[in-house]
């Protein structure tokens, strides 16, 4: 089937069959359409995975080798497919009993064949839920064991509070890589906070798509 482009018009029927004429914008850019949300395509075909916590006090993590970040995410040198990052989800219940801020960042390494082999929890996938069939190797809130020291990538969530007295500080952030990250085979991501709070408690998850390398 051969699809052509036409700049600057939409179609007026429907087409059904044949070769296609897809409408495009005025510098011949092929439009996105609304039909399929976002990453409906990927999920849909059994390629969108992910992993959480729940209620957990992160933590301190910058970067440290084999250190413990919310999550690490490896993936192992055999794989063939690139972890690509779609998203990461924060919930803060509470920042504690201090006043106190929280930082939220993602660390990355080239493993250079080290494998790391900390306590596994299994990914998800978000076509049925099934703990099955991804390849990233992920870890929550535990000893990133065989991770080597990590450089930092970028931030993901910061706030918190000034006050002298703490009050509860509650809200939901959604970080949307879309794609800005990827992990290849060989190399180690780790998702975390950067300073100990005391009493804190946080949900997150970490959404990633695996395409051929």
């Amino acid at each position: 089937m051969i699809i052509q482009g036409q700049a600057g018009a939409l179609t007026t029927t429907r087409q059904s069959g044949g070769n296609p004429t897809a409408p495009a914008g005025g510098y011949g850019e092929i439009l996105t359409s609304a039909i399929a949300p976002d990453y409906y395509t990927l999920a849909k075909a059994g390629r969108v995975y992910q992993v959480g916590f729940n209620a957990i006090n992160a933590s301190a993590f910058t970067g440290g080798a084999a250190g413990t970040p919310a999550i690490g995410l490896f993936n192992p040198q055999s794989s063939g497919v690139d972890l690509v990052i779609l998203m990461a989800k924060l919930a803060i219940r509470t920042t504690g009993t201090a006043a106190v801020a929280y930082n939220w960042n993602f660390w990355g390494a080239n493993q250079g064949g080290t494998a790391v082999t900390g306590t596994q929890t299994q990914s998800r996938n978000l076509n049925g839920f099934n703990a099955t069939g991804g390849v990233g190797y992920a870890m929550v809130n535990t000893a990133n064991t065989g991770a080597l020291a990590s450089s930092f990538l970028m931030p993901s969530a910061s706030g918190g509070l000034t006050a002298a007295t703490a009050v509860t500080n509650v809200t939901t952030l959604v970080d949307e890589i879309r794609g800005a990250i990827i992990v290849p085979p060989g190399a180690y991501l780790a998702w975390g906070q950067s300073a100990a709070l005391t009493a804190a408690s946080f949900d997150g998850a970490l959404v990633w798509a695996e395409l051929p390398a």
